[in-house]
């Protein structure tokens, strides 16, 4: 699943939570990247950081194309 702080996952017991990708400014880009946690390859950069966040969970949703890198 992708994680949200809606839903308080720890009152289903213990959790491990494994990391699909990073968010984070680039100081020589001058852009937040988003970049897999599993290949480190820049999947996509963007402007504002909410525009990143968006962009990424729509990649890794079931029906995005970086579903398939979670599995």
């Amino acid at each position: 699943m992708l994680h949200s702080d809606e839903i308080d996952l720890r009152e289903f017991g213990q959790i491990e939570v494994t990391r699909a990708s990073h968010v984070e400014f680039d100081n020589v880009r001058g852009q937040w990247t988003v970049t897999s946690a599993k290949t480190g390859q820049l999947l996509n950069a963007f402007d504002t950081r909410k525009a990143a966040l968006e962009w990424e969970s729509n990649y890794y949703s079931p029906s995005g194309a970086g579903w398939r890198e979670l599995q």
